[in-house]
């Protein structure tokens, strides 16, 4: 359970990573009027930004090409950032060593495309300690 709460319940930041470009364009317009979200396509480029940028949530692809897969990803993002977030990986399709493997590298939740804001909501919401009330106002439900 991660205790990040945005100053007077601000929007939470996202990074989003993910090689294909439409993918970033989808989960950048799906989560957009709620959250503040940078969407990157490599893991070099994520590294960079942790250097400099703070974020609450890394939604990572499972499989980027030519690149770092998400475990790997994530334990660099991890030692680079001094701030706790919440690790969500995403795919098209995964099988269960794979999943097991994922969830004990550190991830919270696995979540698999076509990407649903409404599930990406209830895994916010139940790996973080914001209050209810809280969340509906991040939210603007």
């Amino acid at each position: 359970m991660y205790s990040f709460v945005p100053k007077r319940f601000g929007m939470l930041s996202v990074l989003v990573v993910d090689d294909l470009q439409i993918d970033r364009l989808i989960l950048k317009k799906q989560l957009g009027s709620d959250y503040r979200v940078t969407t990157l396509s490599s893991a070099l480029e994520a590294k960079a930004f942790a250097h400099t940028h703070t974020f609450d949530i890394a939604l990572l692809n499972v499989m980027l090409l030519n690149d770092l897969d998400c475990i790997e990803l994530l334990k660099d993002l991890e030692n680079i950032t001094e701030r706790e977030f919440l690790s969500i990986a995403i795919t098209c399709h995964i099988d269960a060593p794979r999943q097991h493997k994922i969830m004990a590298s550190g991830f919270k939740a696995i979540m698999t495309k076509p990407f649903d804001k409404n599930v990406f909501r209830d895994i916010v919401y139940k790996n973080t300690n914001i209050e209810e009330s809280a969340m509906a106002f991040i939210l603007r439900k």
